[in-house]
């Protein structure tokens, strides 16, 4: 009988809930969560038994011990973090499924943490990318296709993040 499993999983910053589930599911089956990669898309089982466990997925760049005792403090225990300021908690429950994010505000505000990390990094690339079209070299033309798809990658995920806080901005307004 297999005793670890690796799952290979992409996820999306703004809307983390599809691993957020699949752990949920791996433990519920009997597989408990004993190491993730640095960069959150490699995740290592080892068989257990099945338990109903919440995990939940918060970015926090500037973490600070009140951070952390505010989650140890109502039994949210830290299975990873990584990725520049990811967390990864987990908690067992018996009936009623814990939340971490209990108001849309404070989702918004994980998302405008984010939305401050990707803005200057996509102002950068931007800034080489017309630089590479200014002085472009024929031999390097593969890298400014490189950067090209990197920008629609920026472009794309800054989009979702706003695209999920006006969502969530109307939910509160209803």
């Amino acid at each position: 009988m297999k005793t670890i499993e690796t799952v290979w999983f992409w996820w999306w910053g703004w809307s983390p809930d599809n691993m957020e589930n699949m752990l949920e599911r791996m433990e519920a089956s009997g597989w408990k969560l004993f190491q993730v990669d640095w960069w959150g898309i490699r995740f290592r089982f080892t068989r257990g038994e099945e338990e109903k466990v919440r995990y939940s997925v918060d970015y926090q760049p500037a973490a600070d011990e009140d951070y952390l005792t505010l989650f140890d403090e109502d039994g949210w225990k830290m299975k990873w973090t990584g990725a520049g300021g990811w967390y990864l908690w987990r908690k067992p429950y018996v009936s009623e499924r814990p939340e971490i994010f209990t108001e849309s505000s404070s989702l918004i505000e994980r998302n405008n943490r984010l939305l401050k990390l990707l803005t200057p990094l996509f102002v950068m690339l931007i800034i080489i990318f017309i630089i590479m079209l200014l002085f472009q070299d024929h031999r390097f033309l593969w890298l400014t296709w490189i950067y090209a798809v990197l920008i629609a990658i920026y472009v794309y995920m800054i989009a979702q993040l706003q695209k999920f806080n006006r969502k969530l901005k109307n939910e509160i307004r209803e």
